[in-house]
């Protein structure tokens, strides 16, 4: 299993974890884009127990279009993004991947949300795309 270790800009929080990342996917949804104020975000999820996280984030919470609960988890000093935990995904945790120190292991498998991305932004023909979030 990988090392995953990351912080954010200021180093206030930071977390570390030996598991394997259970899924990667870059969001194009207009809550992931204004949460982070790029296109998309990139998202690793992982067993939110094997992760070990030094500092306290503060948490935003909000409904999914799925009527899921959202939680985006950042720092209070800097406002770095760290986390998202989701309802429908009990006992997990996703990374934002730009805190991630391991950066080869950032490789998402597929795009959610295709149908509100921005026009212009790129999209990698070679991974699975879906208009929404599958089931």
């Amino acid at each position: 299993m990988p090392e995953l270790s990351g912080k954010c800009l200021c180093g206030n929080i930071s977390f570390n974890a030996d598991t394997e990342i259970m899924r990667a996917a870059n969001c194009h949804c207009t809550d992931c884009r204004g949460a982070t104020g790029a296109a998309y975000a990139t998202l690793l999820t992982v067993d939110e127990e094997a992760l070990n996280i030094s500092g306290a984030p503060k948490a935003y919470k909000h409904k999914a279009e799925s009527g899921a609960d959202l939680e985006k988890l950042f720092c209070p000093d800097c406002g770095s993004q760290m986390f998202a935990r989701n309802s429908n995904r009990p006992n997990t945790l996703s990374i934002r991947a730009g805190v991630l120190d391991q950066t080869s292991e950032v490789r998402p498998t597929f795009n959610v949300f295709l149908s509100s991305k921005i026009e212009s932004t790129p999209v990698d023909p070679d991974l699975d795309g879906f208009d929404r979030m599958p089931g």
